[in-house]
């Protein structure tokens, strides 16, 4: 009686591991334009298109009056533009390699470009990360269901779906990272030439993706270093060589790179930011609780650290358990998998200053690792008829899908820092009647215009201005707003408009005048 009971226990965990991968694919293809289509977003249609960020400077930052339409206009690709034209839009932006947005624009080829077509192609890598990620653990622990748990555990993720919902290249990041590690581990294992030339494209794929795979090499080298008793000649001799073929191959990149060093240096320069101890490590703990649980908590609500708490708990004693359980070849590559990128982002940010280790987005290696790791812990237990991990998994379950209705229905989320004021904004500006939105190309506003464009009706003006554009006035406007000025353009409008700038919400202003 007792092994039937147990048995049918484990059946219904079997369908409930269904039901939530079938959940997880409904998150991911739901609401899809929901959330504000944001400043990072907006820049991946300007490249893709083939624009660059002077050309909206020059075109439209220049004191006319125009209409949210025209500035959009530029988040869509011509027809008639080349190919060559994203190439080199892309050439000059080096902090971000160009494989994602070449397929982005291969994409828009043949389906065109709008908020959906960019962000489809996002949730089509998310969902190709579930089988491989499966063929990964199955590779690892070569278990069945342990495998399908971890599928599940990835549909579920708030991050995931996040990311799967962004038209940004994590998502495709993710999927070249899995590759990279199951063809390493595959290589290892039965150094076969069809592998070892696998594990040396899909490397150099995620270079290509993004520059913070180079943490990724430095975990197959020290765990070869560490291993390498138990590995023969030709395995060292075909790990350095199809090591030295991936990044040959990245060397076109590297030399573009170099090219557009100021550039880059000026493109990351947000990143030497100094920030309070206490508020990077809330966000590193947060950082891993998003893998389960993200309700939209503030940053440092009490419940946040109960989340925080319960989470590394889970990951430390899965981890634990997995070194305590497995050959030292398996449990040696997860836990380099998850310290090597985590220090190389933390350790730098507390020695040198800088907010790199702010970033959720930046940790997808170590978090590929704790999917693997937590996936496994609890197949096993759930397999040794453990009633007390098979509650606890289905309140992982139940977690994330909260946490997933809670996200789904919201129009801006953490993910989108640097735009997560403009639903809101734009919603304001919406309810007004014959009104203007003024703004300057201070810091970080014309993508952020282009932002709120996104949300704005189509007969709303705007009139945008450089440093240098004189202020020509435009009283015939019922209301005129401010948009995050410069404290020089703040000045000079109340000057010339002979008014004053109230706030009326955060960054942004209203003008009244006589």
């Amino acid at each position: 009686m007792t092994n039937t009971l147990r048995s049918l226990r484990q059946f219904w965990l079997i369908i409930v591991v269904i039901i939530v991968i079938v959940i997880g694919i409904f998150f991911r293809v739901t609401n899809i334009d929901k959330k504000i289509y944001w400043h990072d977003e907006v820049y991946t249609s300007l490249r893709v298109a083939g624009y660059q960020s002077n050309e909206v400077t020059d075109t439209f930052f220049n004191g006319k009056i125009i209409t949210t339409q025209e500035l959009l206009k530029f988040q869509k690709l011509s027809l008639n533009t080349p190919f060559s034209q994203t190439i080199k839009s892309l050439n000059t932006h080096p902090e971000h390699p160009p494989l994602y947005y070449i397929i982005l624009r291969l994409w828009q080829n043949i389906f065109g470009s709008s908020i959906i077509i960019n962000r489809s192609l996002s949730i089509i890598f998310s969902l190709l990360v579930f089988p491989a990620i499966y063929w990964l653990s199955r590779e690892l622990f070569n278990d069945k269901f342990v495998s399908f748990l971890t599928v599940s555990l990835v549909a579920i993720s708030p991050f995931q779906i996040l990311y799967a919902q962004e038209a940004r290249e994590y998502s495709l990041w993710m999927l070249t990272i899995i590759l990279s590690s199951l063809f390493f581990v595959k290589s290892i294992k039965f150094n076969k030439g069809i592998h070892w030339i696998s594990y040396s494209l899909s490397l150099s794929l995620t270079f290509y993706t993004s520059i913070l795979s180079i943490f990724l090499p430095f975990v197959n080298i020290i765990y070869i270093l560490l291993m390498r008793k138990n590995l023969s000649k030709n395995k060292l001799i075909n790990f350095v060589k199809y090591t030295i073929i991936s990044f040959l191959l990245f060397i076109p990149w590297v030399i573009i790179m170099l090219i557009n060093f100021n550039v880059l240096k000026d493109t990351t320069q947000w990143t030497k930011i100094e920030k309070p101890l206490i508020f990077l490590a809330n966000l590193w703990g947060l950082h891993f609780t998003s893998l389960f649980a993200d309700m939209g908590l503030p940053l440092y609500h009490w419940l946040s650290y109960i989340f925080i708490i319960l989470v590394l708990i889970i990951i430390g004693y899965s981890f634990f358990f997995l070194i305590r359980n497995t050959e030292k070849n398996i449990w040696l590559y997860l836990l380099l998998l998850t310290v090597i990128p985590t220090l190389g982002l933390i350790l730098p940010d507390l020695i040198f200053g800088g907010v790199k280790s702010s970033m959720t987005r930046y940790f997808i290696p170590a978090y590929i690792a704790i999917y693997l790791t937590i996936g496994y812990f609890l197949g096993i237990k759930i397999q040794k008829k453990s009633l007390r991990w098979s509650i606890i998994l289905i309140v992982i379950f139940t977690t994330g899908i909260i946490s997933n209705i809670i996200s789904a229905n919201s129009e801006t989320w953490w993910n989108k820092p640097s735009s997560y004021h403009n639903p809101a904004i734009a919603k304001i500006i919406n309810q007004a009647e014959n009104v203007l939105l003024i703004t300057d190309n201070f810091d970080i506003n014309e993508g952020n215009i282009i932002s709120i464009s996104h949300k704005l009706k189509p007969d709303i003006k705007l009139q945008l201005f450089q440093k240098e554009t004189p202020i020509k006035i435009h009283k015939e406007f019922n209301k005129i707003y401010v948009f995050n000025p410069s404290s020089e353009f703040l000045t000079k409008i109340e000057t010339a408009y002979k008014g004053e700038l109230t706030s009326v919400y955060p960054l942004l202003y209203q003008l009244t005048f006589n």
